[in-house]
């Protein structure tokens, strides 16, 4: 669901909105996600029983019911998923009473995922047999395999053969004549799990089952087709034919998914012996500990190479920064699209991420791809997107990892990344040059290359980091692992640098594109490496001039590697990323644009300063208990709570909505310094909140405080701190702050 500030709804007690500033270029994302109303994931401290937890939980005071929705066992994250209904409080209150038990190691509210319909273009329902054949044998050999090498490795007689693929998808018709006819042993999807069922809206608890199948969305049967359809005249056939499927429905026939049905697909997953994990499947985020890049990422270190679209959201609400979770983890390969060989899809959503980690890796071709859909759709369709591109490139990890005989995710995405091609986009003065990697990533990945590489780099990327932080002089070691000597020449191709804003505090969902760009040296400039030998080469930058800092520029480029021996010839590059501007000088909450207003009527103007508010006392205060009375003037109806607009224009790693004492009963509450810079009485319950998105939420303040005292009668202001990216948790200037006006708290019966 979208919202804006002309139409505000609430989903629980807080809820995310979309604001929309006429004057600025933000507009309304592609993918809205909204928490589902008192819905959570907890991840475990330690070995708990499940069942023994939702019991405790239900009987907690002012707990009406709880019921379990997806239990999570496994080595990489014990956890589980469930709703709770209180019988009074607020949604923070019921954060605050499941957070302080002490099985629990982390709360997450559950975030409803509504995935954008498939950009899809043709199908094959209600076309003739031979109009089907001429769409799909319009090229021969298939192009998106011969820009990717595919084809060569194919020639070779790689095929993927003795890999499992698990796709998180919406399922996959496996009746399809191209995708097996069958599930099952023998099969082409061989086994998965359905952990959504085909009504799921967010509105019930999923529905799981044994069974995978897809007939009603059809985008996961696409996604199938890409990697292991069987070729025919009518398709073309997939980049690793011989590799068995598991099958892990986690979307729903409308599109719905939710963060604890992705993470329960991609365990399962994991659980169930995936060689290779991929997904077209996100949401919008720019961190890494995103809960579902958490797990993914986790699977990674455990040694399952992952493959996640980036995303589509380039155009949106989003410009750089936004690599959709999970594909913005530690080591996950974000997976980035071409239109063709040369050309960067314009929707490919931008890293990196908010800590500058490099995203995306590397991508694939992604626009007007010809693949299997489900039957009852018409069996084959031509899409576009990030979720094209994902599965070929999970496609390309399995043949590598067949010829190499690793699967080792380190050493697969380093071999991707130095031998792709990077292609090229325009500036904004009309010059062409390569295209930004925090767009691209290394470049269009080169199967045959990878696979075959005889010079290896421990590293996939390199990063300089911001101004503050700026690491002028990095190391890379390369090796020769081939049976000559090479002598090996180090140069430098420069992208085009990106920016991230427009004037101002707001991000430019379509950033301007400038030819400045870093200088790098190389010590030593030329190096001779005997066969097995290894070596150190130090990279030295100089960031670039004449870029307004202002609007946090980007700056990428590539160091190449060419490589010669007494008969072979070959090209690697190294990509790297940094910022021309020191992060933490940029606003990351618009404290200019919010506002305090009420529970009751969220539409109306800012509350008026000095209002007084008739809040329901709490049970553990009566003596607090005054009459009540009509609203009138400055005094506020009966029971409506103050509500607090939070917004963010860039990614905090930390929040915090504080209450701030004006005039109290020094005997009923002491105010202390929060260590960046004021004196509250603390948090408020749900408070403080970490690695949350550019985007904007009501907070509704019943008087709970995070250490579950209550806030005594008396005049305040809630107080919001929003952390800088690099900045230093507890000092005063590497926050945002923004304070509300004065208004008073009366409790009433």
């Amino acid at each position: 669901m979208f919202y804006n500030l002309q139409t505000v709804a609430i989903v629980g007690a807080a809820i995310a909105i979309s604001l929309v500033v006429a004057a600025e270029p933000e507009i309304q994302p592609s993918i809205a996600t909204s928490a589902i109303s008192g819905a959570y994931i907890v991840e475990f401290a330690d070995a708990v029983d499940s069942e023994k937890f939702i019991a405790q939980l239900a009987g907690e005071e002012g707990v009406e019911r709880v019921s379990s929705r997806l239990d999570f066992k496994s080595s990489v994250f014990r956890g589980i998923s469930f709703n709770i209904q209180a019988s009074n409080g607020t949604a923070q209150e019921t954060e605050a009473k499941i957070a302080a038990l002490t099985q629990v190691k982390q709360l997450w509210p559950i975030e409803l995922i509504r995935l954008q319909d498939a950009n899809v273009t043709w199908t094959g329902k209600g076309r003739s047999l031979p109009e089907r054949r001429r769409q799909a044998n319009q090229y021969t050999p298939y192009p998106p395999h011969v820009m990717t090498q595919v084809d060569r490795l194919h020639t070779e007689g790689f095929t993927g053969k003795g890999l499992r693929i698990g796709v998180l998808d919406s399922g996959i018709d496996y009746t399809h004549p191209a995708l097996g006819g069958c599930f099952g042993p023998g099969c082409l999807v061989t086994h998965g799990a359905d952990l959504v069922g085909d009504s799921f809206d967010g509105s019930s608890a999923p529905v799981t089952d044994n069974d995978p199948f897809d007939a009603c969305h059809g985008h996961g049967t696409h996604v199938a087709g890409i990697i292991a359809a069987k070729a025919s005249e009518l398709v073309p056939g997939g980049a690793a034919p011989d590799v068995k499927l598991g099958a892990y429905r986690v979307i729903s026939c409308a599109g719905y998914s939710s963060t604890d049905i992705m993470i329960a697909g991609v365990i399962k997953a994991y659980e169930d012996g995936s060689d290779i994990i991929t997904g077209s499947v996100g949401e919008a985020s720019g961190w890494g500990e995103h809960p579902f890049a958490v797990a993914v990422s986790r699977i990674v270190a455990a040694g399952v190479p992952c493959t996640f679209a980036a995303g589509n959201e380039a155009g949106a609400n989003y410009g750089l920064f936004s690599p959709a979770a999970p594909s913005s983890g530690k080591r996950v390969m974000a997976i980035s699209s071409f239109d063709d060989a040369d050309n960067v899809s314009s929707f490919t959503s931008w890293g990196p991420t908010f800590d500058m980690d490099m995203k995306p890796q590397f991508g694939a071709p992604g626009r007007d791809i010809l693949s299997t859909y489900p039957v009852a759709l018409g069996s084959y369709a031509i899409a576009s997107g990030t979720s094209m591109a994902t599965p070929l490139v999970a496609s390309i990890v399995a043949l590598i990892s067949q010829v190499r005989g690793t699967r080792d995710p380190k050493e697969l995405e380093r071999v991707l990344s130095t031998t792709a091609r990077p292609a090229n986009r325009t500036s904004s003065n009309g010059n062409s040059a390569p295209g930004p990697v925090v767009q691209q990533g290394a470049g269009m990945v080169q199967a045959y290359d990878a696979a075959h590489a005889s010079t290896t780099f421990n590293v996939p990327n390199l990063s300089f980091n911001d101004t503050s932080h700026f690491e002028s002089e990095q190391t890379f070691k390369i090796t020769n692992r081939g049976g000559k000597t090479v002598t090996y020449t180090f140069s430098h191709k420069a992208a085009l640098s990106a920016t991230t804003l427009v004037i101002g505090i707001y991000r430019n969902s379509k950033p301007e594109l400038f030819d400045q760009h870093a200088t790098l040296t190389f010590d030593p400039p030329t190096i001779k490496l005997e066969a097995g030998a290894q070596a150190t080469v130090r990279v030295f930058a100089q960031q670039p001039s004449g870029l307004d800092a202002a609007v946090l520029p980007v700056y990428s480029g590539w160091v190449v590697i060419d490589g010669k021996s007494s008969d072979v010839s070959s090209t690697f590059s190294l990509p790297y990323i940094g910022a021309a501007t020191t992060m933490r000088s940029h606003t990351v909450m618009a404290a200019q644009r919010m506002w305090l207003t009420r529970t009751d009527d969220q539409l109306s103007p800012t509350v008026p300063a000095n209002a007084t508010f008739q809040i329901p006392v709490p049970a553990l205060h009566p003596e607090w208990a005054v009459p009540s009375s009509p609203e009138s003037g400055l005094l506020l109806a009966p029971y409506a709570l103050p509500d607090q607009l939070i917004w963010l224009v860039m990614g905090s790693a930390e929040v915090h909505l504080e209450l701030l004492p004006i005039s109290v009963n020094a005997s009923l509450a002491t105010p202390k310094d929060n260590g960046h810079g004021a004196k509250t009485l603390g948090n408020v319950a749900g408070y403080p909140q970490t690695y949350r998105k550019p985007i904007g939420w009501l907070n509704a303040f019943n008087g709970l405080l995070a250490d579950g005292q209550w806030a005594p009668p008396g005049r305040y202001r809630l107080t919001a701190f929003a952390l800088k990216l690099f900045g230093i948790r507890g000092r005063a200037d590497s926050y945002d702050r923004y304070d509300s006006t004065e208004f008073e708290i009366r409790y009433v019966d």
